[in-house]
């Protein structure tokens, strides 16, 4: 069954606004969720840039310097650390994977006109609008915080982070309008679909009946 991502209008009395608007709304969401993928593998990489960062050059100086073992991994389980879900960087992790899932579950109820999938996209963004805008203002406070054996590297990563936080936050804004109504459409989608199918079987019965 073709959806409205598809581009696709079928069916009697169909007019052209009402095609404009299926394409309006499957392509917005399709461009949204895309951009929330992108945002979470551009998360991922900055990730993953600052944990090569703190153990390969910020660990590896504080041993350089002569730093006690036990003082190293006292460092490791410290605010600082990637590892740490409770860290800054190190949830943005975890961000990232929830992101990408239901950035590809958007994706996915559009193209093939899912509706659960659409309103699991819908939900996510809903409730992430919220912990998206948390995040963000947490992270920024984070930026300003200068404590004592801060890696120096720290703040410019939690910057970027802020930024692509913020995007993701005006994101989830404009697919939770989208969702809505790439739902409805493809709801609509399905009934007049389903209203066709019984009307040509009703066709091919009567004349099945009267040869």
């Amino acid at each position: 069954m073709p959806g409205p991502s598809r581009f696709e209008v079928s069916g009697p009395g169909k007019s052209s606004g009402g095609a404009l608007r299926v394409m309006r709304s499957g392509g917005g969401v399709l461009c949204i969720a895309a951009a929330q993928l992108l945002v979470g593998l551009c998360l991922l990489g900055l990730y993953e840039g600052y944990k090569a960062y703190y153990f390969n050059k910020y660990i590896a100086q504080l041993q350089a310097e002569q730093w006690n073992s036990t003082s190293v991994n006292m460092r490791v389980g410290n605010y600082e650390n990637p590892m740490d879900p409770r860290s800054p960087m190190g949830f943005t992790f975890y961000l990232a994977i929830i992101n990408n899932i239901f950035s590809i579950a958007g994706l996915a109820g559009v193209l093939n006109a899912q509706r659960e999938l659409v309103i699991a996209f819908f939900a996510y963004n809903a409730a992430q609008m919220v912990f998206s805008f948390h995040f963000f203002v947490d992270m920024v406070t984070d930026t300003g915080i200068n404590y004592s054996g801060e890696p120096p590297m720290l703040t410019a990563y939690e910057k970027a982070s802020a930024a692509f936080l913020f995007f993701n936050f005006i994101l989830s804004v404009a697919a939770t309008v989208s969702a809505m109504r790439a739902v409805d459409e493809i709801r609509s989608k399905q009934r007049e679909e389903y209203n066709r199918l019984t009307v040509l079987s009703d066709t091919l019965a009567f004349e099945a009946d009267h040869p």
